[in-house]
This record gives structure tokens, sequence and C-alpha cells, in this order.
């Protein structure tokens, strides 16, 4: 099952460079799934603007953007159907209220999210239940 890493990490300084050799392989690793959620958030920006004004798209898809950066880099995900109901609800509300600074509410991440993972089943066929069902 996947995890969200929390917490914090004490590392030696005699290991640092062991410590950076290690997150630069971990990040490598991971560009894949990164690469290819982006595009996905590339195509919903364009299923967006279809419908809503450029001021909607950009907010829906900085959100999502958010969401792949915390996807990516705290948690263990290695496909969009690993992604939990608590990763999509409370472990990234938290972690975007500690590292995001701007206007956005609980509700605004949430329906940024909903309408992604919308996109994601009618659009793409990548069907998240957990998650949707997490988002109503």
């Amino acid at each position: 099952m996947a995890k969200v890493f929390t917490g914090k990490v004490v590392i030696p300084g005699d290991q640092m460079e062991k410590y950076f050799e290690a997150m630069a392989e971990a990040e490598a690793a991971r560009e894949p799934f990164r690469k290819s959620f982006e595009s996905l958030n590339q195509d919903f920006a364009h299923y967006l603007s279809t419908k809503y004004g450029k001021k909607t798209v950009d907010k829906h898809t900085g959100i999502v953007d958010t969401f792949i950066h915390f996807i990516c880099r705290q948690t263990d995900v290695e496909a969009l159907e690993e992604i939990t109901k608590g990763m999509v609800n409370s472990h990234f509300r938290k972690w975007y209220k500690r590292k995001v600074w701007d206007s956005a509410t609980d509700n605004d991440l949430r329906v940024a999210l909903r309408k992604f993972f919308q996109f994601l089943a009618t659009e793409k066929s990548i069907v998240n239940q957990k998650a949707l069902d997490a988002l109503k």
C-alpha cells in the first residue's frame, strides 16, 4: 500500500553526499511518472478551457500541479490508481496549508481535484474510485 512520508529526517553531516545521491536517483526513477502526470494536467487544462475562463483554468490546474508535486515528493505512489483517499483529502490539504501561501480554501482544493479525477475517469479511462469517493 502506498505511504505518505511525514516527519523529519536527521542526516549526519558526513553522509550528506550519499543522501543527495539517493535523492537524485529517486527523483530520476520517478521522472517518467511525473512527466505522464504533468501531461495529464495539460490535457486537463485544455479540457477545462472549453468550458471555463482562463482564471478558473489556471486556478484548477495550479492546484493539480501542486498535487503532482506533493504526490511525487511526499509519497511512494507509482500509478494514479494507487492514490488513496487520505492522500487526496487530509494529507494533501494539511501539506498544502503548510507549504503554499495563497488564498485557496479547502473547498477550492477539493473541487479542483474532484474535477481532475472526474476528467481522468471520463476522458482518459483512468478510474480511481477511492479518490472520487473521497472528493464528493
